[in-house]
């Protein structure tokens, strides 16, 4: 255990009932495991909820002891654990299992100031806008912005994403949906699996993922596109010919124009002579 942790480590435990506060120091850490053991806890199990990047995951955690009987005592926390590039633990942060979102804006935040800082921008406006449909509010998009559904079940025609949130609001349906796994990030957007938990007005519980490959136009959105979970490799290709540059106006007049001025760089008068028709 002391050779996973890094010597830097430091723990931020944040419930809101029983908590040990922040704590610095890999020895630290090492006591307060064997004091958990001494109180009987035997058992740890981890259930990953989502991934930013190779470094950070937010998990929901359960410690027990011997006995696994459902009423038996156990302990549910939200993790969040961060690793530096030794592939050693770094940082962890400790919530409380229903502190869902503060979750998540936890592990935004420590994508943001790491992995993709680079990116920043573009990660916060993509961000933004999933919080603000988990609010009934549509994201900031552009005039002409995009909206594509490519799955062969559910799906709404080229165009009408918006209608098709709206509809789904007046049903009165309680959807949150996050995003569990980024794919790709560059300046111009991401590809990322979300997941999502609706319930209806009557009772009725559905859970779904997907892929969404979004690209950004200064702080707003002005493509969104959807795939069915198993076909990532299609929309990593579809973000992948995104983000190829446009080709250049060209043909035979643009060439020749480019070879007379490569000409002239090189000064090679007589070169340039002879793209000059006479008639010039």
């Amino acid at each position: 255990m002391v050779e996973i942790l890094a010597e830097e480590y430091s723990s931020d435990d944040r419930r809101h009932v029983v908590n040990v506060g922040v704590r610095h120091g890999r020895d630290v850490a090492i006591a307060n495991m064997q004091t958990t053991a001494e109180l009987g806890i035997t058992f740890w199990a981890s259930d990953v909820i989502a991934t930013r990047g190779s470094r950070l995951v937010l998990s929901r955690d359960r410690w027990s002891g011997h006995d696994q009987r459902p009423d038996a005592f156990h302990t549910d926390v939200l993790s969040i654990v961060e690793i530096n590039a030794d592939n050693q633990i770094a940082a962890r942060a400790m919530l409380d299992p229903d502190d869902i979102d503060a979750a998540f804006a936890e592990l935004d935040a420590r994508y943001l100031a790491g992995e993709a800082a680079a990116h920043a921008e573009t990660w916060s406006v993509i961000t933004g806008g999933n919080a603000a449909l988990n609010r009934r509010e549509l994201p900031p998009v552009t005039p002409d912005c995009v909206s594509i559904d490519h799955r062969r079940g559910a799906s709404f025609a080229p165009g009408e994403l918006g209608a098709y949130l709206d509809a789904g609001w007046e049903l009165d349906q309680s959807i949150r949906t996050y995003i569990e796994v980024v794919h790709r990030l560059s300046d111009l957007g991401a590809v990322y699996t979300h997941a999502g938990h609706g319930v209806s007005q009557v009772g009725f519980d559905a859970e779904w993922r997907g892929i969404c490959v979004v690209t950004v136009e200064g702080n707003m959105v002005n493509r969104c596109e959807v795939f069915d979970e198993a076909d990532i490799d299609t929309a990593i290709a579809r973000f992948e010919d995104l983000s190829r540059p446009a080709p250049g106006l060209d043909n035979t007049a643009n060439r020749v124009l480019e070879r007379y001025f490569a000409h002239f760089a090189a000064r090679e008068w007589d070169a340039m002579t002879e793209a000059l028709a006479t008639t010039l």
